[in-house]
């Protein structure tokens, strides 16, 4: 037996599905869902052990890899367009590597090959906070460093101080776990073989994933086009429209 899996299904036309990045959470696609569904069958779940959906044991890669093989076959899809974001990106990868047949185009933003020390540095860094000081700490740098700072100033600043110690829906134990995930994960030698067309995007104000993390992907898969689309790490929030307007071109490309 299966383990639920919270999924939106929107729109008409051909099939999308977005992979979302640490969070997980299906809901983070919303701006491009919103633009996206009127001319495409769009998408978006939580990721096993997030939000609604359930989970057995860890979090894993190929975990999330069978959750979008379990959709596809739940909604008779037999190819998709890819779109992975983040954590996503790993995802998307390893669909493109191991189940080439169900896979049209793929999309990595804010993704990576493997990580560097600075990333294994700092994920330790937002495991150790998370744990000493919680997850309010946490989500305020998270905020601080994905968010542009005009972005950030329009949509997250408020007058009184910050509370590090307010309580937190955020379940430290999952993220920590995730983290791990996607630190221990990688098919960095295998990307050329994918043969797909595929599309990396990034941004050099992303201090999450830095854009040479993008540069390195799009090198290491052969035909891969690189776009560079500032709005820190979460481009698919903050610069919706540029962001849609791409994904848009590309699957019209690659019709």
């Amino acid at each position: 037996m299966s383990t639920p899996l919270f999924v939106q299904d929107c729109g008409q036309g051909p099939a999308v599905i977005l992979i979302s990045g640490l969070g997980g959470l299906g809901a983070f696609w919303q701006p491009v869902i919103e633009r996206m569904s009127s001319s495409y069958r769009v998408i978006t779940f939580d990721h096993p052990g997030v939000g609604r959906s359930g989970i057995e044991g860890l979090p894993t890669i190929p975990g999330i890899v069978d959750a979008v093989l379990q959709i596809m076959d739940d909604k008779g899809l037999e190819r998709v367009h890819l779109v992975g974001h983040s954590t996503g990106s790993l995802v998307a990868q390893t669909l493109a590597l191991d189940h080439p047949k169900q896979v049209a185009s793929v999309v990595l933003s804010s993704g990576w090959a493997k990580p560097d020390k600075r990333f294994e540095d700092f994920f330790a860094y937002r495991k150790y906070l998370l744990a000493r000081l919680g997850g309010a700490a946490y989500t305020a740098l998270t905020r601080l460093i994905a968010y542009p700072s005009r972005y950030y100033e329009e949509h997250f600043a408020v007058e009184p101080a910050l509370n590090f110690d307010e309580v937190s829906p955020v379940d430290i134990e999952m993220n920590q776990a995730r983290m791990d995930m996607l630190l221990n994960y990688s098919r960095h030698g295998e990307l050329g073989t994918i043969s797909h067309p595929v599309t990396v995007i990034g941004a050099r104000d992303d201090y999450i994933v830095p854009f040479h993390h993008s540069q390195e992907l799009a090198r290491l898969i052969p035909g891969a086009a690189l776009i560079e689309l500032s709005g820190g790490h979460f481009a698919p929030v903050t610069r919706s429209s540029a962001y849609c307007a791409l994904l848009q071109s590309f699957w019209e490309s690659a019709a």
